[in-house]
């Protein structure tokens, strides 16, 4: 792993780059570790100290399955494992295939196959907040509020505090679903693109023009300088998209990446391997 140092100059001459109006240094990833254990884990979030792990605990192709087997893991920060069923299916609560995550408040939020379930941060029994979705998949909180993609019906629902839904314009197949700076964007699985939607539900969906890079696109982050990160699942690889939509670079070659995580503020970037039951952990900078 390279010094702290190291990584940081290289982010000042970026910086530097940037502002002499060249174009800005390509991000670069440097692989740090890989945890093991895991059962199809889905998606990965960044809390207040600790990562949340979904894991789907089904068989090949059950995925979508009510089998009453799934549960949640919890990370430290630097990778190393802390809990590995912190939440688990109980007859009280049973848990089917928990996926996309996002926290809101005091809340873990999660989906389960056809419903958005919620737990506290203390690891309190689970509770179901709203349901009927065809194949809920990927969460974010905005606005205090929710924001549910629905990968069958190729839908997007923001569920509010009271509890109220709407639905949004969204591509077929959408799957993740993220904010920056005031934008919504979105992946298509189906369609292997890149998408902003417009959250007040004025507008269609707007595409990037980038299908051609990908193959069945999961999760999307973006970085402080509007760069994002995608992940391609079939196509096994994780990459990156530059703030003005032009250039696609591949990040990382990795089997099945999933829902990925981002921890913004240190440059560290985790990646669930869906079909290797694992983890990888990158830290993030960029080179001249």
């Amino acid at each position: 792993m390279l010094k702290n140092e190291k990584w940081i100059g290289l982010l000042i001459v970026g910086l530097v780059t940037a502002g002499c109006g060249r174009p800005p240094p390509p991000w670069v990833a440097e692989h740090v570790s890989t945890i093991e254990g895991f059962k199809v884990p889905e998606c990965a979030l960044v809390g207040d100290g600790v990562v949340y792990i979904s894991n789907i605990e089904s068989l090949p192709g059950e995925y979508w399955i009510d089998d009453s087997m799934g549960h949640i893991s919890l990370l430290n920060l630097d990778g190393s494992l802390k809990t590995l069923r912190w939440i688990e299916s109980q007859p009280s609560a049973l848990l089917h295939g928990p996926k996309g995550m996002c926290l809101l408040e005091e809340h873990l939020y999660f989906t389960d196959n056809t419903r958005l379930m919620r737990c506290t941060l203390d690891g309190g029994k689970p509770e179901v907040v709203a349901d009927g979705f065809g194949n809920a998949n990927d969460l974010v909180a905005n606005g205090g509020s929710i924001w549910v993609s629905d990968t069958l019906h190729g839908k997007v629902f923001c569920i509010a505090s009271d509890g109220r839904k709407r639905e949004i314009p969204a591509p077929e197949g959408v799957n993740g679903i993220t904010f920056h700076a005031g934008k919504m964007f979105a992946v298509s699985w189906s369609l292997h693109e890149i998408y902003e939607l417009d959250p007040t539900g004025k507008n269609e969906p707007q595409a990037f023009g980038l299908a051609d890079h990908f193959t069945n696109l999961d999760g999307i982050e973006v970085l402080a300088d509007g760069t994002l990160i995608v992940s391609d699942f079939m196509g096994n690889k994780v990459c990156t998209v530059s703030p003005d939509r032009s250039t696609v670079r591949t990040l990382v070659e990795i089997t099945s990446p999933a829902d990925i995580g981002l921890n913004r503020a240190e440059g560290v970037l985790y990646i669930p391997h869906f079909m290797e039951n694992k983890l990888s952990v990158y830290r993030l900078g960029q080179t001249q």
